[in-house]
């Protein structure tokens, strides 16, 4: 066992953690030109097999993202795929994991350079944001306006447009809240910058539609399927007015990072009772299940890092 920080893949090299450096001088640093995925990578320790989840919707959306935001590079899905294999593999990780795949420019240009373009892969220990908090998240709605696809397109995972979340969680923060949900030009609901939104209102699920300027999410495609195949459910997606949150029976957010996190809350209004609904909670552990290979359904969601099982030396970093 080892307490040595996993090696992180930097155009194409395995290196130390505090070898991985970019000039500040990069349009990446300068500019934001950086596009990522952030995966998730679940031990089983039945099984002794690390499984990646969605790795190659996450490889897809990346190249997507790669190429809406004009930067030129042979790289594509499967060499994205390729890479995070081989950093998990290389450092033998035997526990949940966050993995962040980043393409930025590389070069010291201008605001307008495609190229050249560099590639990195860092891995950090992660056993879950809910196991290591409260019962859930108290959310307000935030002053800040969602960025719209005519702006800084939502659908795809740049570094600049993060910068709206941002501002959306510093003043959430300030004012005593754990969480902010943004509206759209329009006044109806997008999603809170960690997370895409659902909510449970006179027995329906819904949650906004792609086009409402929110992220392309591998996260709440799994739910909409789980929900339809493990709870006959079938999700609508519409617009939601700001109201319709202090209305809802059951409030919860998705993403890679935050899995399924309840809301309590929202602008002091308490989710029916201010406890986890019992849907949102079923849903997290089914997706949690299906993640981590506990489940035998959806196998194709899954990813194994290793051809056999590893063996005994697991590798932990702190």
């Amino acid at each position: 066992m080892s307490d040595r920080p996993f090696k992180v893949l930097l155009n194409g090299r395995l290196v130390p953690s505090g070898e991985a450096a970019i000039g500040i001088d990069t349009v990446a640093f300068k500019y934001a030109a950086m596009v990522f995925e952030g995966i998730r990578g679940y031990w089983n320790e039945t099984e002794r097999q690390l499984f990646v989840f969605r790795l190659s919707d996450h490889a897809r959306r990346l190249e997507d993202s790669v190429r809406v935001m004009g930067m030129e590079t042979e790289l594509g899905r499967a060499d994205f795929s390729q890479a995070v294999l081989r950093v998990l593999e290389s450092n033998a990780v035997a526990q949940h994991v966050h993995i962040r795949q980043m393409v930025y420019v590389e070069g010291n240009g201008e605001m307008f350079t495609r190229g050249p373009i560099g590639h990195a892969i860092v891995v950090t220990p992660k056993a879950g944001w809910f196991s290591g908090n409260s019962d859930g998240i108290h959310a307000c709605v935030s002053n800040w306006q969602r960025i719209s696809d005519a702006s800084l397109p939502p659908r795809v995972k740049c570094a600049a447009n993060y910068q709206n979340g941002r501002l959306a969680l510093l003043q959430a923060r300030s004012d005593g809240y754990d969480g902010a949900i943004l509206l759209n030009s329009s006044g109806k609901v997008t999603e809170e910058p960690r997370g895409c939104i659902f909510l449970v209102r006179r027995g329906q699920v819904v949650t906004p539609k792609i086009t409402d300027n929110i992220l392309e999410s591998i996260t709440r495609e799994t739910l909409i399927s789980l929900l339809r195949d493990l709870y006959q459910v079938n999700v609508v997606e519409r617009d939601i007015d700001r109201t319709e949150l202090y209305l809802a029976q059951e409030v919860f957010l998705c993403g890679t990072g935050f899995e399924v996190v309840p809301v309590l809350s929202i602008d002091r209004h308490p989710v029916a009772a201010g406890k986890p609904g019992e849907l949102t909670m079923g849903l997290r552990e089914s997706y949690l299940k299906v993640a981590r290979g506990e489940e035998s359904k959806y196998g194709d969601w899954r990813t194994s890092v290793y051809p056999t099982a590893r063996p005994d030396n697991v590798r932990v970093a702190r």
